[in-house]
């Protein structure tokens, strides 16, 4: 047996106390490791490591162990290697003086997990508990969906403040030369969407394109502030000044996904809440948004079901007093959306995200707060104005036809708002627990099935040949 109180450490510890040359002999003894992994992880891999295969190993550790790259080194790796994991508390705060969480994990290996007469999660008896402290089977991390290619877009990078304008900055210049207008657009990030009532942009872009300087400077007074105030910013900072008057990135690709749509959806990248909106398809959009080319209230339906918010949740980082942030190769290009039929225009989910979306663009104007505030009001159990029970019952709504669209009707989603009690969070977390393994088992699915595809290509094009 092995059990210990590793000191905890992320990265920038490990390397303050041992170098550099630290990380890279723990990585080197432990292989698989990452180095940005907590030091926890790897105190749990040498236990492993000095039991040989056989007996039990306790350890109070981060509770980011459960979590990332520390997750993958330590306890992920634990499970392949047949460990099993029989009790764990997933967080609690430090006895002592020291203000952190820490999580405690046992583990069994080898012959010892046949004594193993119970497994208990938080103190409550569960089934199983895997790699991530939940009480579902280990599960294969979700792969990257070829079926999701193409579906969701990172914004322009502008990088440089002289090609934002005000309102009135836009209308001066366009009454200096009316044919600025033609490369003036309206601007929209993360902060205006989910702070306007309306969704509205707040500020305009100059925007040159692709085009070379000469084209460019058919534009003289857009190009000379352009010269004037981005420019010079750029070479402070470092950054190649040989296209000074194009953004950092433009992203073609975006705005030729969502060419002649009549709207797109997006989200703020960091955001409090994850929320989906619709946008009109003439703006440029801000690198703090994604870019969705779906126009269809089903499509908003799914991305902003509680089915697809626990995924995220899941995979994707949180900030400290920021929420989620939100990212397209850990979140959605993995998600498995359910069959193509159950977003058909008369289909349930349309039908229940236009009922939510046109309530909550009414509640937004007519109490003049953005989506952020919104949100806050409909997780809020001390609210109870009928406009948000009325938001809350929607969303409820929305969740069922979602859960049906996958065919997993039996799956109640809990009530809003945010639980209070401990019954209330372990509704919660066991309706989570119960998505969240059908998710990761359909994704696992999804991606044989590409496999053999892909196989099956290959076979074929052998026998052409």
């Amino acid at each position: 047996m092995v059990i210990g109180n590793p000191p905890f450490a992320g990265k920038n510890g490990v390397i303050a106390a041992g170098g550099r040359a630290l990380i890279d002999w723990l990585k080197a003894i432990h292989p698989g490791t990452h180095g940005n992994a907590d030091l926890s992880a790897h105190f749990l891999r040498r236990a492993a490591t000095l039991l040989r295969g056989h007996g039990t190993l306790g350890l109070i550790t981060t509770n980011t162990i459960c979590q990332g790259d520390t997750r993958d080194t330590g306890l992920k790796a634990l499970a392949r290697a047949g460990a099993e994991i029989y009790d764990a508390t997933r967080t609690r705060e430090w006895p002592g003086d020291a203000s952190v969480s820490v999580a405690v994990v046992h583990a069994a290996l080898g012959d010892a997990r046949d004594g193993v007469a119970e497994r208990r999660l938080d103190g409550r008896a569960a089934p199983v508990i895997n790699s991530r402290l939940r009480p579902t089977p280990e599960r294969p991390d979700p792969a990257r969906l070829r079926e999701n290619a193409g579906g969701c877009f990172q914004g322009s990078i502008v990088l440089g403040e002289g090609f934002t304008l005000t309102p009135a900055e836009r209308d001066a210049l366009v009454a200096l030369d009316p044919r600025n207008a033609a490369r003036i657009q309206p601007y929209i990030g993360g902060e205006e969407l989910n702070s306007s009532p309306t969704l509205e942009f707040r500020r305009y872009v100059i925007n040159f394109g692709d085009m070379s300087l000469e084209q460019a400077g058919r534009w003289p007074a857009l190009l000379e502030r352009v010269r004037a105030r981005v420019k010079p910013e750029r070479d402070r900072c470092g950054h190649s000044t040989a296209r000074w008057w194009h953004f950092e990135r433009l992203r073609p690709a975006v705005y030729a996904a969502i060419s002649g749509l009549p709207r797109c959806l997006v989200n703020s990248q960091v955001s409090k809440h994850l929320v989906y909106a619709f946008q009109p398809t003439d703006r440029v959009f801000a690198h703090t948004l994604y870019v969705y080319p779906e126009s269809s209230y089903a499509a908003f339906a799914l991305l902003q079901s509680r089915v697809h918010a626990r995924w995220a949740w899941r995979l994707c980082s949180s900030m400290r007093n920021a929420g989620l942030r939100y990212t397209k190769a850990a979140c959605f290009e993995r998600f498995p959306f359910p069959e193509p039929a159950a977003l058909g225009p008369d289909e349930p989910l349309g039908r229940v995200g236009a009922a939510l979306y046109e309530a909550r663009a009414r509640f937004m104007r007519e109490t003049g707060v953005g989506l952020t505030r919104t949100y806050n009001a409909v997780t809020d159990p001390g609210d109870a104005r009928p406009s948000v029970r009325r938001l809350r019952a929607l969303h409820r709504e929305l969740d069922r036809v979602t859960l049906a669209a996958y065919g997993w009707s039996d799956l109640r989603p809990p009530p809003l708002p945010r639980p209070q009690t401990s019954g209330e969070r372990a509704t919660w977390e066991a309706f989570d627990d119960g998505v969240l393994d059908r998710l990761f088992a359909l994704n696992a699915a999804r991606a044989r099935r590409e496999r053999e595809a892909d196989v099956d290509d290959d076979s074929a094009a052998a026998r052409v040949r």
